[in-house]
């Protein structure tokens, strides 16, 4: 007999159930914590504690494959096809295409420890401590062309236009590029937590892949030869100096990476933030009152509405798990959103409390154990320094829409778009 779970609704991208997506591994996680649906053909981790057991081995459970089978494969073909372009060896060299891109997230041990020092070497914090300035003078510029009473789309207004401008200053990319690192973005997104894609769809996104390696390759370049303070230029001089250097190809992926994790994820966590705001008008008169505390709101907030609801792992050895027999070879799907939830480790996980203790350090709304999000540092940074200036300037914030579709991905957690209004 088979067994059905509320979950596979979930990851069946229904619409109302990708609104509130903890609810979905409830009772899973309490009854069962380690599941296996047959019609998805993967394992569920829906439980704190046997999350963090598969995030701090990352032997036994790898994450070459940490977007699912299905997109790992299509990610392979995009690479494969736009090297075969007409001329894209002539442009990026005979080595293009050729290797497998598993860098930093997608790499295993050895491998991972050794990309993950080259992007903490460059993000150091004297290095976030230089971008500061330049970071707050991006939220001024953002939050001052907010006009009180107007409508405002703040998902693609604001939020994903914000986060991407603070990216694009920290690689050194120039900021009339934002635009085309947001089309970038959202095509490389587009597969995310949402794998059904039509041959028409793979032709754009071999587009994508091209136009953003071919880019990316003139910027390391240019780089090489005129290095300055920005991130590529650290990078590159950090990864020429290493006994096992990256390949071109695999420096695209650490460029793509840092591009788009570094401006979804915090541009998604921060719609999420003014949509609960908009929905709490008493935590905004709070906030503006103890400005100090809006960093636990923040990690309060990251916990309850995990930007990223979870990821994909490749079993490499037969293991027991939560009481289940897994295999080598198996796949399974760690979730993160409902990991924030268990009571097991959060009292009352269903309720906004902003002075619980040792928050920061229990959620795992950016993973655990080695493949802990290398950018946690500056998301805090850029979140804490654009909610302090909204909330100081305006007194609250109005829901157009009280009730906005979700993102179309069981992986990103967030509204779609979000018309508001701020209150003077």
């Amino acid at each position: 007999m088979t067994t059905e779970f509320k979950y596979e609704k979930f990851f069946g991208l229904d619409e109302e159930q990708l609104k509130c997506p903890h609810t979905a591994f409830e009772e899973v996680r309490s009854e069962c914590p380690v599941s296996r649906s047959d019609g998805l053909g993967f394992w569920v981790v829906a439980d704190h504690e046997n999350a963090q057991k598969v995030f701090r081995d990352a032997s036994v459970f790898s994450t070459k494959k940490m977007l699912g089978e299905q997109v790992s494969d299509e990610w392979q073909r995009m690479v494969d096809m736009a090297a075969q372009r007409p001329g894209a060896k002539d442009v990026l060299g005979e080595d293009y295409g050729t290797s497998d891109r598993k860098v930093l997230l997608f790499a295993d041990p050895p491998e991972h420890g050794r990309h993950r020092r080259l992007i903490m070497g460059a993000l150091t914090p004297n290095a976030l401590k230089s971008w500061a300035p330049r970071i707050e003078e991006t939220a001024d510029i953002f939050v001052d062309g907010i006009a009180a009473g107007e409508e405002v789309e703040f998902v693609d207004g604001f939020a994903n236009q914000y986060t991407m401008t603070v990216i694009a200053d920290i690689l050194g990319f120039p900021r009339d590029m934002v635009p085309q690192m947001l089309d970038w973005t959202e095509g490389f997104n587009s597969m995310v937590g949402n794998p059904d894609q039509t041959d028409e769809q793979i032709e754009a996104l071999v587009d994508t892949r091209y136009g953003f390696d071919a880019y990316c390759n003139r910027q390391i370049d240019d780089r090489e030869a005129n290095p300055t303070e920005d991130l590529i230029s650290r990078i590159v001089k950090l990864n020429a100096a290493s006994e096992t250097p990256l390949s071109r190809d695999d420096l695209f992926q650490v460029l793509q990476l840092t591009m788009v994790g570094g401006s979804e994820t915090s541009a998604t966590a921060l719609s999420k933030m003014i949509e609960f705001l908009g929905r709490n008008p008493e935590m905004w008169v709070e906030l503006k009152a103890e400005t100090d505390r809006i960093p636990q709101f923040m990690e309060e907030m990251l916990r309850m509405y995990s930007p990223v609801q979870g990821s994909f792992r490749a079993v490499t050895e037969d293991i027991e798990l939560g009481g289940q027999q897994l295999k080598a070879g198996d796949m399974l799907w760690v979730g993160m959103g409902t990991s924030n939830r268990d009571p097991k480790v959060f009292d009352d996980p269903d309720r906004m409390d902003i002075d619980r203790k040792q928050l920061a350090a229990n959620h795992v709304a950016f993973g655990g154990g080695p493949h802990v999000c290398p950018g946690t540092s500056l998301t805090r940074m850029e979140l804490r320094m654009v909610l302090e200036k909204i909330i100081t300037r305006f007194s609250g914030v109005e829901l157009v829409d009280q009730d906005p579709a979700a993102k179309k991905s069981f992986n990103f957690y967030g509204p779609a778009a979000l018309p508001v209004r701020f209150i003077s």
